[in-house]
Protein backbone atom coordinates (compact mmCIF):
# COMPACT_ATOMS: atom_id res chain seq x y z
CA UNK A 1 0.00 0.00 0.00
CA UNK A 2 1.30 3.46 -0.89
CA UNK A 3 2.19 6.08 1.73
CA UNK A 4 -0.69 8.21 0.41
CA UNK A 5 -3.16 5.33 0.81
CA UNK A 6 -1.97 4.74 4.39
CA UNK A 7 -2.46 8.42 5.17
CA UNK A 8 -5.94 8.51 3.66
CA UNK A 9 -6.98 5.38 5.56
CA UNK A 10 -5.64 6.79 8.82
CA UNK A 11 -7.30 10.15 8.16
CA UNK A 12 -10.68 8.57 7.47
CA UNK A 13 -10.41 6.39 10.56
CA UNK A 14 -9.46 9.37 12.71
CA UNK A 15 -12.50 11.21 11.37
CA UNK A 16 -15.03 8.43 11.61
CA UNK A 17 -14.08 6.13 14.50
CA UNK A 18 -14.68 8.75 17.23
CA UNK A 19 -18.08 9.42 15.72
CA UNK A 20 -18.85 5.74 16.19
CA UNK A 21 -18.01 5.90 19.88
CA UNK A 22 -14.44 4.67 19.47
CA UNK A 23 -15.45 1.09 18.75
CA UNK A 24 -18.30 1.10 16.24
CA UNK A 25 -20.60 -0.18 18.98
CA UNK A 26 -23.73 0.32 16.89
CA UNK A 27 -22.24 -1.86 14.16
CA UNK A 28 -21.16 -4.47 16.72
CA UNK A 29 -24.57 -4.99 18.33
CA UNK A 30 -24.80 -8.61 19.50
CA UNK A 31 -21.23 -9.49 18.50
CA UNK A 32 -20.10 -9.86 22.09
CA UNK A 33 -22.21 -12.98 22.76
CA UNK A 34 -19.90 -15.59 21.26
CA UNK A 35 -19.83 -19.30 22.04
CA UNK A 36 -16.36 -20.89 21.87
CA UNK A 37 -15.53 -21.86 18.29
CA UNK A 38 -12.68 -22.09 15.79
CA UNK A 39 -12.17 -19.44 13.13
CA UNK A 40 -9.99 -19.06 10.06
CA UNK A 41 -7.59 -16.09 10.07
CA UNK A 42 -5.95 -14.99 6.84
CA UNK A 43 -2.51 -13.37 6.83
CA UNK A 44 -0.93 -10.97 4.36
CA UNK A 45 2.83 -10.58 4.91
CA UNK A 46 4.26 -7.16 5.76
CA UNK A 47 7.87 -7.23 4.63
CA UNK A 48 8.83 -3.60 5.24
CA UNK A 49 7.96 -1.57 8.34
CA UNK A 50 8.78 1.60 6.40
CA UNK A 51 7.40 1.20 2.85
CA UNK A 52 9.52 4.14 1.72
CA UNK A 53 12.65 2.21 2.79
CA UNK A 54 11.91 -1.41 1.89
CA UNK A 55 15.42 -2.63 2.69
CA UNK A 56 15.57 -1.06 6.15
CA UNK A 57 15.22 -3.39 9.14
CA UNK A 58 16.90 -1.41 11.94
CA UNK A 59 14.90 1.22 13.82
CA UNK A 60 16.92 2.45 16.77
CA UNK A 61 17.13 -0.35 19.33
CA UNK A 62 14.68 -2.47 17.36
CA UNK A 63 15.16 -4.85 14.43
CA UNK A 64 12.04 -5.40 12.35
CA UNK A 65 11.42 -9.12 11.93
CA UNK A 66 8.26 -8.90 9.86
CA UNK A 67 4.56 -8.42 10.16
CA UNK A 68 1.15 -9.64 9.11
CA UNK A 69 -2.11 -7.97 8.15
CA UNK A 70 -4.78 -10.21 9.65
CA UNK A 71 -8.39 -10.67 8.61
CA UNK A 72 -11.22 -13.11 9.12
CA UNK A 73 -14.74 -13.53 7.80
CA UNK A 74 -15.88 -14.34 11.31
CA UNK A 75 -17.54 -11.19 12.76
CA UNK A 76 -16.10 -11.89 16.23
CA UNK A 77 -12.55 -11.25 15.02
CA UNK A 78 -11.20 -7.72 15.43
CA UNK A 79 -10.90 -4.96 17.99
CA UNK A 80 -7.73 -6.47 19.49
CA UNK A 81 -6.80 -4.24 22.42
CA UNK A 82 -4.57 -6.38 24.64
CA UNK A 83 -2.00 -9.05 23.79
CA UNK A 84 0.31 -11.56 25.46
CA UNK A 85 2.39 -14.35 23.95
CA UNK A 86 3.77 -17.66 25.21
CA UNK A 87 5.93 -20.46 23.85
CA UNK A 88 8.65 -18.18 22.45
CA UNK A 89 6.04 -15.97 20.82
CA UNK A 90 4.31 -18.82 19.03
CA UNK A 91 1.11 -18.70 21.07
CA UNK A 92 -1.09 -15.59 21.03
CA UNK A 93 -3.61 -14.65 23.72
CA UNK A 94 -5.60 -11.50 22.99
CA UNK A 95 -8.75 -9.71 24.12
CA UNK A 96 -10.98 -7.40 22.13
CA UNK A 97 -12.84 -4.33 23.29
CA UNK A 98 -16.07 -6.20 22.60
CA UNK A 99 -15.23 -8.62 25.43
CA UNK A 100 -13.95 -11.49 23.27
CA UNK A 101 -11.01 -13.84 23.70
CA UNK A 102 -8.85 -14.55 20.64
CA UNK A 103 -6.28 -17.33 21.05
CA UNK A 104 -4.16 -18.70 18.22
CA UNK A 105 -0.85 -20.20 17.15
CA UNK A 106 1.66 -18.15 15.17
CA UNK A 107 4.11 -19.98 12.97
CA UNK A 108 7.61 -18.48 13.32
CA UNK A 109 11.16 -19.31 12.37
CA UNK A 110 14.00 -19.71 14.90
CA UNK A 111 14.47 -15.94 15.13
CA UNK A 112 10.78 -15.27 15.80
CA UNK A 113 9.86 -14.00 12.34
CA UNK A 114 6.08 -14.32 11.94
CA UNK A 115 4.33 -16.59 9.48
CA UNK A 116 0.76 -17.83 9.30
CA UNK A 117 -1.89 -17.81 12.01
CA UNK A 118 -3.34 -21.24 12.82
CA UNK A 119 -5.63 -22.86 15.40
CA UNK A 120 -7.47 -19.61 16.12
CA UNK A 121 -10.42 -19.73 18.50
CA UNK A 122 -12.75 -17.07 19.90
CA UNK A 123 -15.28 -16.81 22.73
CA UNK A 124 -16.90 -14.24 24.98
CA UNK A 125 -15.19 -13.35 28.22
CA UNK A 126 -17.40 -14.38 31.12
CA UNK A 127 -18.22 -13.07 34.56
CA UNK A 128 -17.96 -15.03 37.81
CA UNK A 129 -21.29 -16.71 37.09
CA UNK A 130 -20.20 -17.83 33.62
CA UNK A 131 -22.25 -15.27 31.70
CA UNK A 132 -21.03 -13.01 28.86
CA UNK A 133 -20.99 -9.34 29.78
CA UNK A 134 -23.89 -7.24 28.56
CA UNK A 135 -23.34 -3.49 28.52
CA UNK A 136 -20.39 -2.04 26.62
CA UNK A 137 -19.10 -0.46 29.83
CA UNK A 138 -18.86 -3.94 31.37
CA UNK A 139 -17.26 -5.82 28.46
CA UNK A 140 -14.71 -3.27 27.21
CA UNK A 141 -11.57 -5.39 27.72
CA UNK A 142 -8.47 -3.31 26.95
CA UNK A 143 -5.50 -5.19 28.42
CA UNK A 144 -4.28 -8.45 29.87
CA UNK A 145 -1.24 -9.84 31.63
CA UNK A 146 0.05 -13.29 32.52
CA UNK A 147 -0.02 -13.95 36.26
CA UNK A 148 2.72 -16.12 37.75
CA UNK A 149 0.51 -18.51 39.72
CA UNK A 150 2.30 -21.83 39.69
CA UNK A 151 2.30 -24.38 36.85
CA UNK A 152 -1.13 -23.44 35.47
CA UNK A 153 -2.21 -20.51 33.34
CA UNK A 154 -3.87 -17.50 34.94
CA UNK A 155 -4.55 -14.36 32.93
CA UNK A 156 -5.66 -11.04 34.38
CA UNK A 157 -7.78 -8.83 32.16
CA UNK A 158 -8.18 -5.06 32.56
CA UNK A 159 -11.47 -3.40 31.60
CA UNK A 160 -12.22 0.23 30.77
CA UNK A 161 -15.53 1.94 31.45
CA UNK A 162 -16.32 -0.12 34.50
CA UNK A 163 -12.64 -0.01 35.48
CA UNK A 164 -11.64 -3.30 37.06
CA UNK A 165 -9.33 -6.30 36.72
CA UNK A 166 -10.64 -9.86 36.56
CA UNK A 167 -8.56 -13.02 37.01
CA UNK A 168 -9.15 -15.95 34.64
CA UNK A 169 -7.64 -19.36 35.41
CA UNK A 170 -7.54 -21.86 32.55
CA UNK A 171 -9.04 -25.16 33.80
CA UNK A 172 -6.52 -27.26 31.86
CA UNK A 173 -3.57 -24.84 31.75
CA UNK A 174 -3.96 -24.15 28.03
CA UNK A 175 -4.80 -20.93 26.22
CA UNK A 176 -7.89 -22.59 24.73
CA UNK A 177 -9.05 -23.34 28.28
CA UNK A 178 -9.42 -19.61 28.91
CA UNK A 179 -12.44 -19.63 26.62
CA UNK A 180 -14.35 -21.52 29.32
CA UNK A 181 -12.90 -19.65 32.32
CA UNK A 182 -14.84 -17.35 34.65
CA UNK A 183 -13.57 -13.94 35.73
CA UNK A 184 -13.08 -13.14 39.39
CA UNK A 185 -12.26 -9.59 40.56
CA UNK A 186 -9.00 -8.66 42.24
CA UNK A 187 -8.69 -5.78 44.69
CA UNK A 188 -7.60 -2.42 43.28
CA UNK A 189 -6.65 0.85 45.02
CA UNK A 190 -9.56 3.07 46.04
CA UNK A 191 -8.07 6.01 44.12
CA UNK A 192 -7.93 4.12 40.81
CA UNK A 193 -10.59 6.02 38.94
CA UNK A 194 -11.87 9.53 38.20
CA UNK A 195 -10.92 9.06 34.56
CA UNK A 196 -12.00 11.11 31.58
CA UNK A 197 -14.84 9.63 29.48
CA UNK A 198 -13.42 6.90 27.21
CA UNK A 199 -10.05 7.39 28.91
CA UNK A 200 -10.04 4.89 31.76
CA UNK A 201 -7.79 1.97 32.66
CA UNK A 202 -6.06 0.99 29.43
CA UNK A 203 -2.99 -1.09 30.31
CA UNK A 204 -1.93 -3.59 32.96
CA UNK A 205 1.29 -5.53 33.38
CA UNK A 206 3.01 -7.83 35.86
CA UNK A 207 6.77 -8.44 36.15
CA UNK A 208 8.19 -11.60 34.60
CA UNK A 209 8.24 -14.26 37.29
CA UNK A 210 5.79 -12.41 39.53
CA UNK A 211 5.43 -9.11 41.34
CA UNK A 212 2.96 -6.26 41.86
CA UNK A 213 0.47 -5.49 39.13
CA UNK A 214 0.92 -2.10 37.44
CA UNK A 215 -2.11 -0.38 35.89
CA UNK A 216 -2.28 2.73 33.69
CA UNK A 217 -4.95 5.19 32.67
CA UNK A 218 -5.18 5.94 28.96
CA UNK A 219 -5.09 9.74 29.42
CA UNK A 220 -4.16 12.19 32.16
CA UNK A 221 -7.01 12.77 34.58
CA UNK A 222 -8.81 16.11 34.82
CA UNK A 223 -6.41 18.82 35.98
CA UNK A 224 -3.33 16.66 35.36
CA UNK A 225 -0.81 16.62 32.50
CA UNK A 226 0.77 13.17 32.97
CA UNK A 227 -0.64 9.65 32.73
CA UNK A 228 -1.46 8.00 36.06
CA UNK A 229 -0.06 4.60 36.95
CA UNK A 230 -0.74 2.47 40.02
CA UNK A 231 1.48 -0.11 41.69
CA UNK A 232 -1.05 -2.58 43.07
CA UNK A 233 0.16 -4.49 46.11
CA UNK A 234 3.73 -5.45 46.93
CA UNK A 235 6.00 -3.71 49.44
CA UNK A 236 5.68 -0.24 47.85
CA UNK A 237 2.18 0.27 46.44
CA UNK A 238 1.04 3.67 45.30
CA UNK A 239 0.49 6.17 42.50
CA UNK A 240 3.12 7.34 40.03
CA UNK A 241 2.96 9.08 36.65
CA UNK A 242 4.37 8.83 33.13
CA UNK A 243 5.07 11.83 30.95
CA UNK A 244 2.61 12.48 28.13
CA UNK A 245 4.28 13.47 24.84
CA UNK A 246 2.66 15.09 21.79
CA UNK A 247 -0.83 13.82 22.53
CA UNK A 248 0.10 10.15 22.75
CA UNK A 249 -2.11 8.03 25.00
CA UNK A 250 -0.99 4.89 26.84
CA UNK A 251 -2.45 1.79 25.17
CA UNK A 252 -0.45 -1.15 26.59
CA UNK A 253 2.46 -2.11 28.83
CA UNK A 254 4.70 -5.14 29.29
CA UNK A 255 7.68 -5.89 31.52
CA UNK A 256 11.07 -7.00 30.26
CA UNK A 257 12.95 -9.78 32.02
CA UNK A 258 15.32 -7.25 33.65
CA UNK A 259 12.44 -5.40 35.36
CA UNK A 260 12.23 -2.43 32.98
CA UNK A 261 8.79 -1.64 31.59
CA UNK A 262 7.81 -1.03 27.98
CA UNK A 263 4.92 1.34 27.28
CA UNK A 264 3.06 1.43 23.97
CA UNK A 265 1.57 4.83 23.21
CA UNK A 266 -0.80 5.82 20.41
CA UNK A 267 -2.05 9.06 18.88
CA UNK A 268 -4.53 9.90 16.15
CA UNK A 269 -5.63 13.20 14.72
CA UNK A 270 -7.71 14.64 11.91
CA UNK A 271 -4.69 15.77 9.91
CA UNK A 272 -1.82 13.53 11.00
CA UNK A 273 -3.67 10.21 11.19
CA UNK A 274 -2.26 7.47 13.41
CA UNK A 275 1.10 7.49 15.17
CA UNK A 276 2.75 5.36 17.86
CA UNK A 277 5.64 5.45 20.34
CA UNK A 278 7.39 2.69 22.27
CA UNK A 279 9.05 3.84 25.50
CA UNK A 280 11.28 1.98 27.97
CA UNK A 281 10.78 2.91 31.65
CA UNK A 282 13.64 1.90 33.99
CA UNK A 283 12.59 -0.33 36.87
CA UNK A 284 13.94 2.25 39.34
CA UNK A 285 11.43 4.83 38.04
CA UNK A 286 8.41 2.66 38.86
CA UNK A 287 7.85 3.87 42.41
CA UNK A 288 5.22 5.89 44.27
CA UNK A 289 5.46 9.63 43.65
CA UNK A 290 7.77 9.37 40.62
CA UNK A 291 7.11 10.88 37.19
CA UNK A 292 8.86 8.75 34.58
CA UNK A 293 9.87 9.94 31.12
CA UNK A 294 11.68 6.88 29.88
CA UNK A 295 13.75 6.19 26.78
CA UNK A 296 12.11 6.46 23.37
CA UNK A 297 12.78 3.22 21.49
CA UNK A 298 10.55 3.73 18.46
CA UNK A 299 8.36 6.41 16.94
CA UNK A 300 6.27 5.89 13.80
CA UNK A 301 3.61 7.87 11.97
CA UNK A 302 1.17 7.15 9.16
CA UNK A 303 4.01 6.60 6.66
CA UNK A 304 4.88 3.34 8.44
CA UNK A 305 2.98 0.05 8.47
CA UNK A 306 0.93 0.86 11.54
CA UNK A 307 -2.69 1.36 12.44
CA UNK A 308 -4.39 1.93 15.80
CA UNK A 309 -1.65 0.19 17.82
CA UNK A 310 -3.05 -1.06 21.14
CA UNK A 311 -1.46 -4.42 22.09
CA UNK A 312 2.11 -5.22 23.18
CA UNK A 313 3.71 -8.52 24.23
CA UNK A 314 7.26 -9.40 25.28
CA UNK A 315 8.73 -12.88 24.87
CA UNK A 316 11.98 -14.74 24.27
CA UNK A 317 12.63 -16.16 20.81
CA UNK A 318 14.00 -19.70 20.44
CA UNK A 319 17.43 -18.16 19.79
CA UNK A 320 17.31 -16.40 23.20
CA UNK A 321 16.72 -12.85 21.97
CA UNK A 322 13.95 -10.60 23.28
CA UNK A 323 11.08 -10.23 20.82
CA UNK A 324 8.23 -7.75 20.89
CA UNK A 325 4.86 -8.33 19.24
CA UNK A 326 2.51 -5.41 18.59
CA UNK A 327 -1.06 -5.57 17.37
CA UNK A 328 -3.62 -2.95 16.28
CA UNK A 329 -7.27 -2.50 17.14
CA UNK A 330 -9.28 -2.11 13.94
CA UNK A 331 -12.41 -1.05 15.89
CA UNK A 332 -14.35 -3.54 13.74
CA UNK A 333 -14.17 -0.82 11.10
CA UNK A 334 -13.64 -1.56 7.41
CA UNK A 335 -11.23 1.33 6.84
CA UNK A 336 -8.83 0.08 9.52
CA UNK A 337 -6.59 -2.97 9.71
CA UNK A 338 -5.52 -5.59 12.23
CA UNK A 339 -1.74 -5.33 11.96
CA UNK A 340 0.65 -7.65 13.80
CA UNK A 341 4.28 -6.45 13.94
CA UNK A 342 7.30 -8.20 15.38
CA UNK A 343 10.66 -6.72 16.44
CA UNK A 344 13.84 -7.93 18.12
CA UNK A 345 14.98 -5.67 20.96
CA UNK A 346 18.69 -5.01 21.41
CA UNK A 347 19.93 -5.24 25.04
CA UNK A 348 20.07 -1.93 26.90
CA UNK A 349 23.51 -0.48 27.49
CA UNK A 350 25.30 -2.41 30.23
CA UNK A 351 22.77 -5.26 30.20
CA UNK A 352 22.96 -8.71 28.67
CA UNK A 353 20.10 -10.51 26.96
CA UNK A 354 18.24 -13.23 28.86
CA UNK A 355 18.82 -16.88 28.13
Amino acid sequence: MSRRAHHLRGLLAALLVPALGGDADAVAAGRHVVAPHAIAVESRPITAFSPAEPGRTRFGALEFLGGLELSSRDPAFGGLSGLRTRDHGRELIAVSDEGIWVVARLATDAAGRPGAITDARVASLRDAAGRPFGAKSARDAESLTLHAAGPGLEVRVGFEGWDRVLAYASPDGTAAGLLEARGHPIALPADLGNFRPNGGMEAIAEPVGGGPLVAFGEWPRAGETTNPGWIVGGPRPGLFHVATVDGHAVTDAAFLADGDLLLLQRRFGLIRGFAMRLVRIPAADIRPGATATGELLLAADHTFEIDNMEGLAVDTAPDGSTILTLVSDDNYFALQRTVLLRFRLAPASGKTPPG
